[in-house]
């Protein structure tokens, strides 16, 4: 613990976090002008007539239509500050909460990048981001103590470690499934019929396997650093391409660029910055001759041995990371497989990962007569929701609950919602019921950490 304790007191320069704070607002500004550009707001948040809720977040309502849309214009003039540096602690503590606030409204547009984003903005609440790079303002921090880089880089490399242990299952490695139904896609919109070829979809799931397993560590590790690096990129602009226009990939691929410059040699971008930008001599500098500095001003260009990180810190730092290493493996406490039944699939790096295709027909049942109506339930939800009731059956209940509600305003007499829920999965698995038919949905609860044993088992193909 000593050890790790001084790993994390030593004194590093700030510019790597400092350039990955104008890195990170840039493409926050980014993120929340295409929110702005594509009505998220109107189409996600005033539109739907149902929100899906999160456990612990049930409270959660969206503010009126203007309010919100005041919300996103205030989301992007903190991106700015925060990009700049000005007013960065104020910036980053409203663009967290106002961003959090958004993506929490409803689990029916859950990005495991919107998590990693909130996460950062988080971490980056506890660090001196705003010691270097400041628009307007002389860079005069030396240093800055180690933990502050240490804590993002670590948490960068469990994303990636994590998204590489969640491939390895036969689906990704054998069958190269979701990636055989991702380029089919693909190939229909692109029209490059060679994507459908097994070679490729083999290509990708391995490459994505590998990649995802070890580079975080590579970027670490100064000797394969370089390596890494042009991986990376290879693969975001890969990336992108691929899912721009087929998927919900947005400018994820920018950010994980950005976080290259947390593994670069601490003063990097402050050896980049004197190259091309130097410092302009002042009259009084001029007038000194070469090495007639006073021992008072070298003391100040000297950085300190160590600084001081209370123990305390550091076990907050390991409990920190030690949960985000464990956290993603909570499905492994339920029963069946987690990409079937959606529990514990969200916040826990299972990144394109599971492919369902399905019908889903639900009914109003009259508790007198028995007669069963049929709802258009696609009419009630926007077409990421309906999606999500496929991917996701812990949405089901709160569907159902909605129908049923509408169903008694109608007058049908002690409703009971049902469904002829059929889903195919990962291309291997044939159509195969979801839930009983004859469950009541409505009726049904969905508890925090417990498992739901309404959702049928996943059968084994034959």
């Amino acid at each position: 613990m000593n050890r790790f304790k001084a790993y994390l007191s030593k004194p590093v320069h700030p510019s790597t976090l400092g350039i990955f704070r104008i890195l990170f607002g840039a493409v926050m500004f980014l993120q929340t002008a295409y929110f702005i550009a594509t009505g998220f707001v109107e189409k996600n948040i005033t539109k739907p007539i149902i929100h899906f809720k999160y456990h612990f977040f049930q409270f959660l309502e969206p503010m009126p239509e203007i309010g919100m849309n005041v919300l996103m214009w205030i989301m992007l003039i903190a991106t700015v500050f925060i990009t700049i540096g000005r007013f960065y602690k104020v910036a980053m503590s409203v663009f967290l909460l106002t961003f959090t606030y958004l993506w929490l409204l409803d689990m029916g547009y859950f990005n495991n990048h919107y998590y990693l984003f909130s996460l950062i903005c988080f971490l980056m609440l506890f660090v001196q981001a705003d010691a270097w790079g400041v628009l307007g303002k002389k860079n005069t921090i030396k240093s800055i103590p180690n933990w502050q880089v240490f804590i993002l880089k670590a948490q960068m490399v469990i994303v990636f470690f994590v998204a590489g242990i969640n491939k390895i299952n036969p689906y990704w490695l054998m069958e190269f499934q979701p990636m055989h139904f991702i380029l089919e896609r693909k190939a229909e919109v692109s029209g490059l019929s060679f994507l459908n070829s097994a070679a490729v979809a083999a290509f990708f799931s391995y490459g994505g396997f590998f990649l995802d397993l070890l580079v975080g560590f590579a970027l670490w590790w100064k000797r394969t650093r370089l390596i890494a690096i042009i991986a990376l990129v290879a693969f975001n602009v890969l990336n992108f391409w691929m899912f721009w226009n087929i998927g919900e990939i947005g400018i994820f691929p920018f950010m994980i660029l950005s976080t290259i410059m947390l593994f670069l040699a601490p003063n990097t971008p402050e050896k980049w910055r004197k190259k091309y930008f130097p410092d302009k001599p002042t009259k009084k500098s001029r007038k000194k001759k070469k090495g007639s500095s006073t021992v008072k001003e070298v003391k100040q260009q000297n950085v300190p041995e160590s600084h001081n990180t209370p123990q305390w810190l550091v076990w907050m730092i390991g409990a920190y990371l030690v949960f985000h290493l464990v956290f993603p493996f909570r499905h492994l406490l339920y029963p069946g497989k987690v990409d079937w039944t959606g529990e514990g699939q969200r916040f826990a790096w299972r990144m394109k990962i599971m492919a369902k295709e399905g019908t889903m027909n639900f009914f109003v049942k009259n508790g007198e007569t028995g007669e069963k109506y049929p709802i258009e339930v696609g009419k009630m939800l926007t077409p990421k929701q309906y999606t999500n009731l496929l991917y996701y059956p812990d949405v089901i209940p709160q569907v159902a609950q909605k129908i049923k509600a509408q169903a008694i305003k109608q007058g049908i007499p002690n409703p009971s919602v049902v469904a002829d829920f059929n889903v195919a999965f990962m291309r291997t698995h044939p159509m195969q019921a979801l839930v009983d038919p004859d469950t009541d949905l409505a009726e049904l609860e969905i508890k925090a950490f417990k498992h739901s044993d309404w959702i049928l088992p996943l059968k084994k193909s034959e």
